[in-house]
């Protein structure tokens, strides 16, 4: 499964919560209210701060476009400010205008600047951009840059590791995220090095990590599905039968009566795919799919159909 994306805006994200906590501190009130404070505040005098702010309380809202407008006037009033181009590229990126987020972000990092935590975030950002375009080597690059001048930013160690990923880069991926355990001590970051292993067929190298999950976790089907992908790696086919039929019981019981989620949806797919089942496993990404899955989801979907149809043609 992939990380959402969760992507380059951490430090972004970071400073946008320490406005947004700035203001309401003061007021105890939700967005909607903010923005009347706001406005009330800019009629009396317009000022690249106070229209930065507002834009943050419409983007919590997905007021996507009227955040554009005050990032733009902002932009405008303090061309200086790197803070403001992360949060416009941002909006651009939401609104669907990745070439305009890509090159407003590139002209932010000719700035010399010695703010080394936006100019980090300019770097990541533009990386999730470029991602987005499938330019995964000039994304990388930038995703390096990022992590130099942070390092211990766990989101770009994800996001990194995701472009590792699409490049087919498996040892590169997994030294990367070594250094971003080390650098870090996320869990998270365990996790995602447990599915690099996987993905380069280093099956007995992940299996120990897995069995101490499975011996801690209250909440087993993720982990029953990694260690039946271990085990099929390793020619266990019943045994690795027994994990997903197990993991399978699980997702039913956590789902009984409720809508899955995107997560819930992509695991039980991702069981039915191991065990031979690919019009269920096609059925529960396509699901996942609509619920906001990843478009790592989309690429399972293409290529389970494509197996669909290289059968019926023989």
């Amino acid at each position: 499964m992939l990380t959402s994306l969760r992507l380059g805006g951490a430090v972004v994200t970071i400073g946008t919560a320490l406005l947004i906590a700035l203001i309401r501190v003061k007021a105890h009130e939700g967005p909607e209210h903010e923005i009347e404070e706001l406005t009330e505040l800019i009629s009396k005098g317009e000022t690249a701060d106070l229209l930065l702010q507002r834009a943050i309380e419409y983007r919590v809202l997905g007021r996507n476009n009227e955040a554009e407008r005050d990032l733009e006037q902002a932009a405008r009033l303090d061309p200086a400010s790197l803070l403001i181009p992360c949060e416009l590229g941002r909006v651009y990126f939401t609104l669907g205008k990745t070439n305009e987020a890509v090159d407003l972000v590139s002209e932010a990092l000719k700035t010399k600047t010695e703010e080394l935590t936006t100019l980090g975030a300019l770097w990541a950002l533009r990386a999730e951009f470029l991602g987005a375009r499938s330019e995964n080597k000039k994304a990388l690059e930038d995703c390096e840059a990022a992590i130099r001048t942070q390092l211990s930013n766990l989101e770009w160690y994800l996001l990194r590791s995701d472009l590792h990923r699409r490049l087919n880069l498996k040892k590169e991926r997994i030294a990367g995220l070594d250094q971003g355990i080390q650098e870090t001590g996320a869990g998270i970051l365990e996790i995602e090095r447990i599915e690099a292993l996987l993905d380069d067929r280093q099956f007995q190298a992940a299996l120990p990590a897995i069995e101490r999950e499975l011996r801690s976790s209250r909440v087993r089907s993720s982990w029953l599905i990694r260690r039946a992908r271990a085990r099929l790696g390793l020619g266990e086919q019943e045994s690795a039968k027994v994990d997903l039929e197990n993991a399978l019981k699980e997702i039913g019981k956590r789902t009984a009566g409720v809508a899955a989620d995107a997560t819930l949806l992509t695991e039980r797919a991702l069981a039915h795919e191991l065990l031979g089942e690919n019009e269920a496993a096609r059925a529960y990404y396509e699901q996942a799919r609509d619920g906001g899955a990843e478009e790592g989801v989309q690429e399972k979907i293409k290529a389970l159909k494509a197996d669909e149809d290289g059968k019926a043609k023989k």
